[in-house]
Formats: C-alpha cells, sequence, structure tokens
C-alpha cells in the first residue's frame, strides 16, 4: 500500500505567488482599459461639441458702462528763470514748497502728489553776432490726485495762489478710482449681448444653441471716455470755478461662438 506523500510546501509557494501576480497584472490591464476608455469619451464628447464638422455660429456683442468719476488728476508745473542755474533752481524750489504746502493744507495727502519731471536749461540770446547764455530755466513738474471733489475747486484756488504767475494747471482729467469696474460692467453687457442675438439667430434658422467653443474679448485697452465740462486753469484764473465731473463711459467688444444643434421635432 502506498503512502500518500505530502504536498511540497515550495511548490505551494511557487503556485501562490505565481497566481498573485498573474491576479495583479490582470487588475492593472482592467484599470488601464477603464482609463483609456475615460480619456478616449472625453475626447469624443468635446469633438461632437465643437468639432470641425459641427456647424457653428459666430456672434459679436457690444456693451458699454457709465459711472460717476470719484476722483480728479491735475498736472501743474513751476517754471521760473534766473541768471544762474543755481537761483534758478533755488527760486523754483522754494514756489514749489509752497504749492505743496497749500495743498497739502487743502487735505491733499503727501502720497497724492508726486514730481513727474524736473529740467533745467539754459537759455540763449544774440549778443554781437555770437550766441551766448543769457540765464537758466528751470521746470519742476507734479501729478496731485484730489480725491474730494467738493473741495477741488479751494485746492486748486489755494495752489493757483501760492504758485503765483510760476504756476501753471495743464490738465485736470477726472478718473475713476477703480477703471476695471466700469470696464467689467462693459464686458458684461457686451457678453449678454451677444448671448440675446445667438439665441435669437438660432431659434429662426431651426437649430438650437449648442455649448460655447471660443468666447474672446476684443476691447482695446483705452482710456475712459469723459462725458461732461471740460476744464483747464491757469494761475490767472483766481477765483473758485465750480467742477461737475459729468459721467465716464466705458466700452467693450467681444466674440462668442456657439456649436449649433439640431431643435428636436418634439
Amino acid at each position: 500500500m502506498e503512502e500518500s506523500q505530502a504536498p511540497n510546501p515550495r511548490m505551494v509557494f511557487v503556485r501562490s505567488g505565481w497566481f498573485r501576480a498573474v491576479v495583479v497584472v490582470l487588475v492593472a490591464a482592467v484599470a488601464a482599459s477603464v482609463a483609456i476608455v475615460l480619456t478616449h469619451g472625453s475626447a469624443g464628447a468635446a469633438a461632437v461639441g465643437c468639432g470641425g464638422g459641427v456647424p457653428k455660429l459666430t456672434v459679436q456683442g457690444q456693451g458699454t458702462a457709465s459711472g460717476t468719476p470719484r476722483t480728479l488728476q491735475l498736472d501743474a508745473d513751476v517754471q521760473v528763470t534766473a541768471s544762474s542755474a543755481r537761483a534758478a533752481m533755488a527760486q523754483d524750489s522754494s514756489i514749489m514748497a509752497s504749492v505743496i504746502a497749500a495743498l497739502e493744507a487743502q487735505g491733499v495727502a503727501k502720497k497724492d502728489i508726486s514730481t513727474t519731471d524736473l529740467t533745467v536749461n539754459p537759455n540763449y540770446q544774440e549778443f554781437h553776432g555770437q550766441t551766448v547764455i543769457s540765464g537758466y530755466g528751470v521746470d519742476n513738474s507734479i501729478s496731485v490726485t484730489i480725491r474730494h471733489l467738493g473741495s477741488a475747486g479751494g485746492v486748486i484756488d489755494a495752489a493757483t495762489a501760492a504758485g503765483g504767475d510760476a504756476l501753471n494747471i495743464s490738465s485736470l482729467q477726472f478718473a475713476m478710482t477703480d477703471p476695471r469696474v466700469l470696464q467689467d460692467k462693459a464686458r458684461h453687457d457686451a457678453v449678454a449681448q451677444a448671448v440675446s442675438h445667438a439665441g435669437a439667430m438660432a431659434a429662426a434658422a431651426g437649430q438650437r444653441l449648442g455649448p460655447v467653443c471660443q468666447l474672446t474679448d476684443d476691447s482695446s485697452v483705452s482710456p475712459i471716455e469723459l462725458h461732461g465740462p471740460a476744464f483747464a486753469a491757469s494761475a490767472a484764473a483766481g477765483t473758485n470755478v465750480p467742477l461737475e465731473p459729468g459721467t465716464q463711459q466705458a466700452t467693450a467688444q467681444i466674440t462668442l461662438v456657439y456649436a449649433l444643434e439640431a431643435r428636436s421635432a418634439g
């Protein structure tokens, strides 16, 4: 009678390890197959929506937004001449210091006053047929932001009184505190207009709007347009001129591309 032989532990281990290896490979293959299906499925869905063979509708929208300016930008300069560059610089600096002190006394913060340019140039004249230096001129320019429009007239009066004939106010420009807010409102209006037009056009053609394939901002970066009184002043004004900010308007233009889908019969 033959004795039964116990299974070889080494053989069991080898078989067990082989089986686990096969299972791991199968699981990995299934996972890879699922990933491929999901990837191809996403690409296919995108191709169906905005692929090259899908009919599309391109519309443009234009938007506007208006707002009341909150600040006033004032550009001014002090110009003096003297026999020497040192004397001209000293005179110009003294007058500009008086102007800045007058601005601050009217409530303008130091951070809102900045020097934008300073030039020193010789002046020439003809003398016995020769060109000689007759003196020096200094031009010192500043830019001032007035944040309280109700006090703008008083600020300008104080500056011109301190600067006298040497002060020239070259420009005044009303501005929004943050122009991006007004520009974004204009873009919102432009998109809303394009969506409305696209819906009407698709319905008239017996189609319905599919996904948005492209949205482009065609707006050009340009200063916001001022609608209101223009103003220019010089040191000779001498009176508290009332200032009206009026309104400012931003414009925007966008291009919107939709995919078109057949309208269902039901």
